[in-house]
């Protein structure tokens, strides 16, 4: 079998590249585009198959939970009409329409496996080859993977233990009791659509009380008051 790792190969390909971003997310797309703006050209590399694949993946009833004010992409704010907290696919498209408009140039499929620093240059491993470049940009979201802590007694419970991320359709769980856990973004996200509907129970489990503000102070939401 031949060894791809980059300590034997790295001395094949020729060409240095001035920049590459690795995560065509929010973050990889805005650093792109400063990058492209200051002369620097840039290769972006997406190992999903198309723009905002966690949006995509998520349940059918979520919303972008900062103002939308706070929220765009640079130079191209949401339409007007545009709700305060957008609605999933609107932030789907805000972010294809980002890509279309400063023509950023995203290489879908292609995932990066290992980088090495080689003294004046970094030696990156991808699916689609090894490439080189002056400098990278790692973009790739802290909560790109589901985590599930252990606790004791959870390998005997007989009903269903599941992440946020998979939280799917609130109508599911009617006539079921439900316990979340965590008093974040996404447990109060969770509580706010399965409040909607007909559980047997629902209750909450937090290490601390969190610090609950409202969405709105009259008609101006809060977060357009945040410092």
């Amino acid at each position: 079998m031949t060894d791809t790792t980059i300590r034997s190969v790295a001395d094949l390909p020729t060409t240095v590249e001035p920049a590459i971003v690795i995560g065509a997310g929010a973050a990889g797309l805005a650093v792109a585009h400063a990058l492209m703006n200051a002369g620097v050209p840039t290769a972006i590399l997406e190992k999903e198959s198309r723009l905002a694949e966690p949006w995509h993946r998520r349940h059918q009833q979520l919303h972008l939970n900062t103002h939308r004010d706070l929220s765009s992409l640079p130079g191209l704010p949401y339409p007007p009409g545009t709700p305060a907290f957008p609605h999933r696919t609107v932030v789907i498209r805000h972010m294809n329409d980002f890509r279309e408009e400063n023509r950023l140039p995203v290489q879908f499929g292609v995932a990066v496996e290992e980088i090495a620093f080689k003294g004046d240059h970094w030696a990156l491993r991808t699916s689609a080859g090894l490439r080189l470049a002056r400098n990278v940009v790692v973009a790739t979201g802290r909560d790109r993977q589901p985590f599930i802590p252990e606790w004791k007694g959870m390998k005997d419970f007989v009903g269903r233990i599941i992440h946020s991320a998979d939280f799917g359709d609130a109508q599911a769980y009617a006539g079921q009791k439900v316990l979340v856990v965590g008093a974040g973004n996404s447990g109060f996200d969770a509580l706010n659509h399965l409040a909607g509907i007909d559980t047997a129970a629902i209750w909450l489990s937090a290490r601390s009380g969190p610090a609950l503000l409202p969405k709105r102070i009259g008609k101006i939401a809060v977060h357009r008051l945040s410092p």
